[in-house]
């Protein structure tokens, strides 16, 4: 067993296979020499199992399989007989049954129904062996250092995305022909896709049922890899988002497959990580899932899904071990949800490191076999959910239990330094009431607590929550200005709101607003380490991002409450393009672009707001205000935000840290949709001085003696 990333020839570096590097695979795949080779797992005690391929305009053909124990069942098919793209099924004799099962492990899935594609990774061409060979210092990996000179996982800026809502059209290809943009004028270095995991439908992808193959919906594999190869080109790395901890409900056919189910859990169908002696095969095939991707695809890095609710912490340490090993430079990223539990983010000791493959296989088994210590679970960082609590509560007032307190804010963003920091995620926009932070911050500045009919508590969230949205909608579309009074009038009424407000009134709240959006990513910017913008939040997008899916069997029941109706209208009010901004408003968009490409250029330029290292920070809770010292090796970066509507003039009195600092950023400048009067004028700072400080703004200084 080799590591792909030691072999000498570069086109098993560019046409990869991950079952040409790992031994614990299922699922079906091409030989070098043209044969077709078959594994499955299924339960134990089957009598037999059968493979039907359906080639092309020819009789389906049947072969016995042979059983290697365990639930394990393999067959090697002559060169000629299957092509790519042919069709597959295993026909499971258990029970006295014969069962048709599509494989689990397919890696083409164009329908939910039992057929599955044969699928030939050597035949994409693939033009990154700059990108893959580590020639490209844009390339984040997790083992960045002098020698190889590639980045490193600290540098992380990434906008995550979702391929259905990204465009219009919500498919591979067309969101190729948006993210060179993303690179070139916006500055970010990588994408985070939401998951591909086939739906068969229009969904967030948190419902996979084809753990291996990509929603057919958005387009085939070789789709997804020519979107993946282009962003290679355009200096982006790409991290794909997988769900270990459960299955989705649509046409789910493991349970009857074999022992792959135990149970439910809060999400859907619960994997067997830990139940019986079977449990060991299950982990190999989510692991073999998450190497398609990195393997197979090229993908730079991972985001794990929620993996507390995998309910196994073995399998999380066996997927980055597995990772590690064959795909030494990906990098992987947890969502964990226990409030930064260390053990997520220890690196693995020396001796679980070791590069040998015996040594590596003696360790496998041994995680195999529950018998390590896990203390380190090995992930290189993790969705920091204390911070952004923190950060809401701090634009918001409150926000998920925590109150707005600007020393508990401190506490967790000293934390963060090697943690993904966000503003907002798709999660806390969509599973909530679907509306974006400058939407929630309306709710605020319009007072609608108390200007709302009153009801019970929580429809009154509900009206409140769509109704602050649907003002703000009404402002930038231009209609709002349109409206005589009358229809003003009714157009409050009609959102249950018992307070006619002006047109002057709601646009002077959507400034703010915007001011406070800025402050929130400027706040996330200001901080060491990794930083990531939701699609749309970077130009102050407005649409919906709601939480929707569709299934193809029992229907109703899967659509749960979330505010708001989660079916196809949901869909296509979170198409970014859903919102059709007036002219007159436009320059607001364009202002909030301008100003994260400067932040992304700021850290960019500034090694100490990427790998760095928080040396202080200060709190005055009188003003509402807080910054950040931030330094390494020759770059120091000093930080101010301004949490407060009280802005100053010429008239803040700051102590900052020893040498001269010269302003080099600041919310306020014009071009950022700021006023422009409350910038520093490029004076030098020293020790004690008085500056100018924006309401709800940041200003960064660099210094430079």
């Amino acid at each position: 067993m080799q590591n792909i990333n030691r072999i000498k020839n570069i086109n098993s570096i560019l046409n990869p296979c991950v079952f040409d590097t790992w031994k614990n695979h299922f699922g079906a795949y091409f030989l070098d020499n043209g044969d077709s080779f078959f594994r499955i797992f299924t339960f134990p005690d089957v009598k037999c199992v059968f493979l039907e391929i359906k080639p092309y305009n020819k009789p389906i053909l049947s072969y016995k399989m042979n059983n290697l124990g365990n639930g394990i069942w393999q067959l090697e098919i002559d060169a000629g007989v299957m092509k790519h793209g042919d069709r597959y099924r295993f026909i499971i004799d258990y029970k006295d049954e014969l069962i048709s099962v599509k494989d689990p492990c397919s890696m083409w899935q164009d329908s939910y129904f039992k057929w599955s594609r044969i699928y030939d990774h050597s035949l994409f061409h693939w033009t990154d062996k700059e990108w893959m060979c580590g020639e490209n210092t844009k390339r984040i990996s997790r083992i960045s250092n002098d020698e190889n000179k590639l980045s490193e996982v600290n540098d992380l800026r990434i906008y995550e995305l979702h391929i259905g809502t990204f465009t219009d059209e919500g498919t591979f290809l067309s969101a190729k022909k948006k993210i060179k943009r993303i690179a070139d004028e916006l500055h970010f270095n990588a994408i985070e896709i939401m998951p591909v995991e086939n739906t068969y439908s229009f969904n967030w992808g948190y419902d996979g049922v084809d753990k291996y193959a990509p929603n057919h919906t958005y387009g085939t594999p070789d789709d997804l890899k020519e979107l993946i190869n282009y962003a290679h080109h355009c200096g982006l790395n790409v991290i794909m988002d997988v769900v270990p901890n459960h299955l989705g409900p649509d046409i789910a056919q493991l349970h009857k497959t074999g022992p792959y189910i135990e149970g439910e859990n809060c999400f859907g169908f619960k994997f067997n990580y830990e139940k019986d002696e079977h449990s060991a095969q299950v982990r190999d095939f989510i692991i073999g899932a998450a190497l398609n991707w990195v393997v197979n695809y090229h993908c730079d890095g991972l985001r794990v899904d929620m993996t507390k609710f995998m309910c196994s912490d073995y399998t999380m340490k066996q997927m980055v071990a597995e990772i590690n090993f064959h795909a030494p430079n990906a990098f992987m990223i947890a969502e964990d949800g226990r409030d930064n539990d260390l053990r997520v983010t220890n690196p693995f000791t020396a001796a679980e490191t070791d590069e040998n493959t015996l040594h590596h296989e003696v360790f496998i088994e041994k995680i195999r076999h529950n018998n390590v210590s896990l203390s380190t679970l090995g992930f290189d960082t993790e969705w920091d959910f204390p911070f952004h609590k923190q950060i809401a509560a701090a634009i918001l007032g409150a926000w998920d239990c925590r109150v707005k307190n600007l020393c508990n804010f401190d506490y967790s963003l000293r934390a963060a330094q090697s943690r993904v920091k966000y503003p907002m995620s798709h999660d806390e926009i969509g599973n909530i009431d679907g509306t974006r932070l400058i939407s929630k911050i309306m709710i605020n500045e319009l007072n609608l607590h108390q200007n709302i009919c009153d009801c019970c508590h929580t429809l009154k969230c509900k009206l409140i929550a769509h109704a602050a949205h649907r003002i703000l909608i009404a402002l930038v579309t231009g209609k709002l200005e349109k409206m005589t009074d009358d229809e003003r009038k009714a157009f409050y009424d009609e959102n249950k709101l018992t307070c006619d407000f002006s047109v002057e009134e709601v646009f002077n709240a959507y400034m703010n607003a915007v001011n406070m959006h800025k402050l929130a990513i400027g706040k996330v910017y200001s901080i060491p380490g990794p930083k990531m913008i939701f699609q749309g939040d970077e130009s102050a997008n407005l649409s919906y991002f709601k939480f929707f899916r569709k299934f193809s069997i029992g229907p109703e029941t899967y659509l749960e409450e979330k505010g708001y109706e989660p079916g196809l209208p949901a869909f296509l009010d979170s198409k970014l393009s859903s919102v059709k901004v007036a002219d007159k408003y436009l320059y607001i968009n364009n202002a909030i672009e301008a100003y994260v490409k400067d932040l992304n250029l700021l850290c960019e330029h500034n090694i100490s707001l990427a790998s760095g290292h928080i040396e202080k920070t200060l709190v005055h809770e009188n003003s509402d205000t807080h910054a950040i010292y931030c330094r390494k090796i020759y770059n120091e970066i000093f930080s101010i935000s301004n949490f407060s509507s009280t802005p100053y003039l010429n008239n803040y009195g700051v102590m900052f840290p020893k040498g001269k600092w010269k302003e080099v950023f600041n919310s306020d400048q014009v071009k950022y949709a700021g006023e422009g009067n409350y910038l520093n004028n490029n004076n030098i700072k020293e020790q004690f001085s008085y500056i100018s400080l924006p309401s709800y703004g940041v200003v960064f200084f660099e210094k430079i003696i």
